[in-house]
């Protein structure tokens, strides 16, 4: 009651890759059966083509269908490749009294809490999402930002803001939203 204002401990908030995993999988099984399955139907599909319009009529169906099996194959090792990224178990975000840091794929930021204009949380399907909005105009130039991001990667922090959503971490969306009201002196809410 002296008037200095109270220290927190950071709030280190983990990524978790089990409810991650949970979270995924329906899509992830439903994109598998559709890659196995397209080109099955693309076969039978060529020959019924070819026994009752000629052979050439049935190579061009075939063709389609190949088409649209590579581009499954793709999207299933697109999905791959973004679970087994989420799949580690690492830092995302640590909130302390001089700001965020956050991890990304494309790279690290610090904002210090004057380059975050507001937070907000919407929801997306059974799950929330966390943004901490930044001020309009920031660069990774300006004071007290650091980043490893591409200016390109920056830019769309900068436009989208940064997002944590609570299937991929091991705190509860509440607690970082109170930590960054707590640091922020209520400013955040």
């Amino acid at each position: 009651m002296n008037g200095v204002p109270q220290s927190f401990p950071p709030l280190i908030v983990g990524s978790d890759p089990m409810r991650t995993e949970r979270a995924t999988r329906p899509a992830f099984v439903l994109t598998l059966i559709g890659a196995a399955l397209i080109p099955v139907l693309g076969m039978l599909l060529a020959v019924l083509t070819t026994t009752s319009g000629g052979f050439a009529l049935g190579m061009l169906s075939g063709l389609s269908f190949s088409v649209i099996s590579w581009l499954m194959l793709f999207a299933v090792v697109q999905f791959a490749t973004v679970r087994g990224a989420q799949s580690v178990a690492r830092t995302v975000l640590t909130l302390d009294a001089n700001g965020l840091r956050g991890v990304i794929p494309q790279g690290e930021v610090f904002l210090p809490w004057g380059a975050i204009e507001r937070v907000s949380v919407r929801s997306r399907g059974k799950w929330r999402i966390l943004t901490f909005h930044l001020v309009p105009g920031l660069a990774p130039q300006s004071p007290g930002v650091t980043t490893t991001l591409t200016p390109r990667s920056f830019a769309a922090l900068g436009k989208l803001g940064f997002q944590i959503g609570e299937v991929a971490i091991d705190a509860p969306l509440d607690t970082v939203s109170a930590a960054a009201s707590a640091f922020t002196g209520g400013r955040l809410r």
